[in-house]
């Protein structure tokens, strides 16, 4: 990100990065609740990793088409980000998170994700936020701007 519009593309990374954490941020809540609430925290996982991978793209000033898709967005990611590809493999199938749980009567539904599981896509989700965050100026460099 070195080009005159840099510190206006990496705006809107922050921006997708910021609600991204607060969706992280709501996984933990539905992980502490008493009882838990594991199929409102795989929502959040999902909603978390969409806008790691929107970010992603923002930060190459890729565009997209509006989606929920994680594989799609992901095939469009590895492809930029090659170092990426183990990460958006961990997230097959969590698409799927964004909806299956928030309407009633879903023919089929899928088994909720342990809480193993979502400790693990957890993990994931910093991982993949980590690397987004590697990718702007460095903190003393915005301190001087």
């Amino acid at each position: 990100m070195s080009d005159p519009d840099s510190g206006d593309l990496w705006e809107k990374v922050l921006g997708w990065l910021r609600v991204a954490d607060r969706d992280q941020r709501a996984v933990r809540i539905c992980l502490a609740a008493d009882p838990p609430l594991p199929e409102v925290a795989a929502y959040h996982c999902q909603q978390a990793m969409e806008k790691l991978l929107k970010g992603l793209l923002v930060s190459l000033n890729i565009d997209f088409r509006k989606t929920h898709d994680l594989d799609e967005l992901g095939v469009v990611v590895v492809a930029a980000f090659p170092s990426a590809a183990p990460m958006v493999a961990a997230v097959r199938g969590w698409t799927a998170w964004g909806a299956v749980y928030r309407y009633p009567g879903e023919a089929d539904p899928i088994p909720e994700p342990s809480a193993e599981e979502l400790a693990q896509a957890l993990d994931v989700i910093e991982r993949l936020a980590d690397m987004l965050r590697s990718l702007g100026p460095p903190p003393e460099a915005t301190q001087e701007a």
